[in-house]
């Protein structure tokens, strides 16, 4: 009875609730990555009107098409430690756009790999060409990079100069000429296209895989699927067993009543047989 109750009371349930707990998570997810997708699409907004100077890019404003026009201030690039693509090693270089109101926006130009697998990640790369005069780059807007929403300690003031670990307003205004504008722009595009040989990757837009969600939900709604039919499957072998030992039992009842007649036949034939006393001994005195 304890079984009956913990399949149906317990394990049921309790499966099609998971199995409804990883739907809302990949829900959840779907709707929010349909939201970076839509801004990803969507046209560029000019950089003033989402990132005025003074202003503070939140972290919902991530991936918000933007586009800005002006020339790299090639004397301040920095290169980023520690940023790894497709799971190699290497560098983000970053370039200040200088716009025409003389403030500056960073822009993550992308991402070059070591110059030599060997050789420390520390070692300050060669920084690529960027093209020169006036250039309109059209990209992301990124908040500024934190230790919390990156989980990489910001130790750019121990760096040698041109080095930096985290891209952020905070660690950079000092080194660079312009007042900067907040957050950064991730690269997409540039007018002109940066055609040098050795010009930095760029950094791929993000992309999601709500695969491992879809079967967690399929995996526990099976195993609701399954556990009936287990239980099903049990009852029908526990009603077997008790068949089984049913007829086991009447067949040892049956067995024990062919025993005791045929212990009766044994008492009968093992009795005295009685003499025959024949017509002609009849009244004679018993010797």
């Amino acid at each position: 009875m304890a079984f009956h109750a913990l399949v149906w009371l317990l394990l049921i349930p309790a499966f099609i609730a998971l199995g409804y707990w990883q739907r809302t998570l990949w829900k959840d997810r779907a709707d929010s990555q349909g939201l970076v997708y839509a801004k990803l699409d969507a046209k560029p907004a000019g950089i003033d009107a989402v990132d005025p100077i003074g202003h503070d890019v939140a972290q919902d404003q991530q991936w918000v098409a933007v586009t800005a026009t002006g020339h790299y201030d090639t004397a301040h690039q920095f290169a980023v430690r520690n940023r790894s693509q497709n799971e190699n090693a290497g560098w983000y270089i970053v370039t200040p756009l200088v716009l025409p109101d003389g403030t500056a926006i960073l822009v993550n130009q992308g991402w070059i790999p070591t110059s030599d697998s060997t050789a420390p990640t520390t070692a300050m790369p060669a920084l690529p060409p960027v093209p020169g005069g006036t250039v309109t780059v059209s990209g992301w807007l990124q908040p500024d990079e934190t230790t919390s929403n990156t989980r990489i300690t910001d130790d750019t003031a121990k760096l040698p100069a041109g080095e930096i670990a985290l891209i952020t307003k905070s660690d950079l205004q000092s080194r660079v000429a312009n007042p900067l504008h907040d957050g950064s722009i991730q690269l997409n595009t540039s007018t002109p296209a940066n055609t040098s040989s050795s010009a930095a990757q760029p950094v791929p837009s993000p992309s999601y895989d709500n695969t491992m969600y879809i079967a967690y939900m399929i995996q526990w709604w099976v195993f609701a699927i399954i556990m009936p039919i287990t239980w099903l499957k049990l009852l029908h072998r526990e009603a077997q067993e008790l068949e089984r030992k049913a007829r086991v039992g009447n067949e040892d009842d049956w067995d024990d009543d062919e025993d005791e007649d045929w212990d009766d036949d044994e008492d009968f034939d093992e009795a005295e047989p009685v003499a025959a006393v024949s017509s002609s001994d009849r009244g004679q005195p018993v010797e």
